[in-house]
């Protein structure tokens, strides 16, 4: 008898290990931004500019305009690219004139493909130059 129930909670353990849940993955510790995209163009009455870039690491993301001539404020934004029409799907924005400082900061939780958006909100007169830097893992 000892031997059936001995052979019973070792079958009993076999299986309970094998149904156990799997361990989760540790997830990444996000690293430093060291990699640093400058994105330059003209904004137009009513327009929209996407620029697209990389996150190789999860990691930091500070996105600033250092340049908007003549001055205006505008709305910058950080997302994704839509596959269909090449437009930035921003999932954070602002409005805001030109800083040395970050704007919009934040973790990319994923590594793959990003863009920052830079629209006129309805108050320019005239297009605009600007320049956006992006600082990334």
């Amino acid at each position: 008898m000892n031997r059936n129930l001995f052979a019973a909670v070792v079958i009993f353990a076999v299986l309970a290990a094998a149904c156990s849940d799997p361990i989760v993955p540790a997830a990444p510790t996000p690293v430093a931004p060291t990699i640093t995209d400058t994105f330059t163009g003209t904004l137009l009455q009513g327009g929209s500019n996407s620029h697209p870039f990389t996150v190789q690491q999860v990691g930091g993301i500070r996105v600033s305009i250092t340049n908007i001539d003549p001055s205006a404020a505008v709305s910058l934004g950080i997302g994704t690219p839509s596959t269909a029409s090449g437009v930035c799907l921003a999932s954070s924005s602002l409005t805001t004139v030109a800083s040395d400082g970050a704007q919009l900061s934040g973790t990319a939780t994923i590594t793959g493909n990003f863009c920052v958006a830079v629209s006129d909100v309805g108050n320019l007169v005239e297009p605009v130059s600007y320049s956006v830097t992006v600082i990334h893992s």
